[in-house]
């Protein structure tokens, strides 16, 4: 008697999720970490909260194919589900299961393990979504380049010398849009920041803010900067300026511009936009990896994850604010 004791005792502690469920569904039984999975204080608390596993389920007809699999193969092994736990949150598993039946071949119940892949499938759904977002993004300056690089081959005495001038400043801007894409990659492909190149100079703001605009094809109004130069480095304050402006034009307002200023021996350059303010959830995560401030955006996610890197390898920071009528990206480095 005491063995037996003994092995449900190294059951019910035993890490991993353990469970047994009938043909219909209902949850027969389970170890303390079936429950702990699922934000349970017991197996008790779960049967309360749903009397059939289905109740667990994000989408319940997954069960049936679940249960098609293991009634005609005896077991199914390493079947991918989305289940829900019990504040709401939606976590993925592993069920890896069997069929055990009875004397005369019927089943009497199921029972498997559950093992936690919510990290690796959201990092596939992440990578999935990035390589089709960075196939978008390169996709469509090349194809504008190939298709004006093809009109000017095969059609160039047709087309008057401003028109050629025109298409040729057209290509160059797209294929600076994809060398800087290629860039934000680079950089954020380098997890170890001393491997990223920084070479600092004093330049005046207002130059490189300039520069950044030649390339944009909406017009902002620049206010501010005369006389005040920084200590940084001039491609890579260029880097995050595009970054903060294409940002801006993509995803605010009508209503953009950009207001240079000396803040405590820091020049401060906003970007501002009248789009909708950044609500404070998404604020905690917006320099983040592969996130977009805004909920419409479809870009690859680096941006700002990549300008405030640059910035702070820099002595310099990038932050948000709004004021009440404008978002605000702000970059500020130190002055000189």
């Amino acid at each position: 008697m005491s063995r037996v004791r003994e092995l449900n005792d190294f059951f019910e502690y035993l890490p991993v999720p353990l469970y047994r469920s009938a043909r219909d569904g209902e949850l027969l039984a389970g170890n303390r970490a079936l429950s702990d999975i699922f934000g349970f204080d017991s197996v008790e608390e779960m049967r309360a909260h749903s009397d059939e596993v289905t109740g667990f389920y994000t989408d319940p007809s997954v069960r049936e194919t679940w249960l098609a699999e293991i009634i005609e193969k005896g077991v199914v092994h390493d079947f991918d589900v989305e289940l829900r736990r019990r504040d709401g949150q939606v976590m993925w598993v592993r069920d890896t299961a069997r069929a055990v039946y009875d004397e005369n071949g019927d089943i009497r119940y199921f029972e498997g393990c559950l093992i936690d892949v919510t990290e690796r499938v959201r990092l596939e759904r992440s990578r999935d979504r990035f390589i089709a977002t960075v196939s978008h993004e390169l996709r469509s300056p090349i194809t504008a380049i190939f298709g004006l690089g093809s009109e000017l081959q095969n059609r160039y005495d047709e087309f008057e010398e401003p028109d050629r001038i025109d298409m040729i400043k057209l290509m160059t801007r797209e294929a600076e849009e994809a060398s800087w894409l290629i860039e934000d990659l680079l950089v954020a492909h380098r997890e170890d920041l001393a491997g990223v190149s920084i070479s600092p100079d004093v330049f005046p703001i207002a130059v490189e803010v300039g520069r950044v605009m030649e390339g944009v094809e909406a017009e902002m109004a620049v206010a501010g900067g005369d006389g005040l130069s920084v200590k940084a480095d001039p491609l890579r304050t260029r880097q995050i300026l595009r970054n903060l402006v294409t940002n801006a034009v993509r995803y605010g307002g009508p209503e953009g511009k950009i207001e240079i200023t000396s803040d405590n021996g820091f020049v401060a350059v906003a970007v501002c936009d009248s789009g909708e303010p950044i609500d404070e959830a998404t604020l905690q995560s917006i320099f983040e990896p592969f996130v977009t401030a805004r909920s419409h955006a479809q870009s690859v996610g680096l941006g700002l994850w990549i300008s405030r890197r640059l910035a702070e390898l820099m002595d310099g920071s990038v932050g948000y604010e709004h004021d009440g009528h404008h978002s605000k990206f702000v970059l500020r480095l130190p002055s000189a």
